[in-house]
């Protein structure tokens, strides 16, 4: 398996306090114009509250072949577990017009939050963010086309 690893784009996070996800991914906020929020984050991430999480350098990578999310930790190691603050940094970033590390083209955005068994996955759909989780540890997990873009901790 090959992974590239040029980074797509890189993006400074300036850190947050603490964060609870059911104040912030909500169907219809405005500006963020969240779509969909699937059965599974819901039932998943709605009631987590995450702890503050520091500033720091992150990065884009796209995927040059299909993998899962298993394959994707296995590939990047921690690097690749990124708390949910900073997919929110992110749109709200694109809310706000200002260019942004989101793929919006039909391509899926990946976050895979430390401790939670589920890869994330944000893409735009119909005019508003569509946001799923889909097991990481099943008999079949979710397998990511190429093209799509995992984001990481920059080292």
């Amino acid at each position: 398996m090959q992974m590239d690893h040029t980074t797509r784009k890189r993006f400074y996070f300036p850190g947050s306090g603490q964060f609870s996800v059911r104040d912030h991914f909500a169907v219809g906020f405005e500006p963020v114009h969240i779509g969909y929020l699937g059965e599974n984050f819901r039932r998943t991430y709605l009631d987590l509250v995450v702890p503050p999480e520091p500033q720091g350098d992150f990065s884009t990578r796209n995927l040059t072949e299909r993998l899962s999310g298993p394959q994707i930790v296995e590939r990047f190691g921690e690097s690749c577990l990124v708390p949910l603050p900073v997919a929110w940094h992110l749109l709200l970033q694109h809310a706000s017009g200002q260019p942004g590390a989101l793929l919006t083209n039909g391509q899926t955005n990946i976050l895979i939050h430390p401790g939670v068994n589920y890869t994330l996955g944000i893409f735009w759909f119909h005019g508003g963010w569509s946001i799923r989780a889909y097991p990481f540890h099943s008999d079949k997990p979710r397998a990511w086309f190429a093209g799509n873009q995992v984001i990481v901790r920059s080292a």
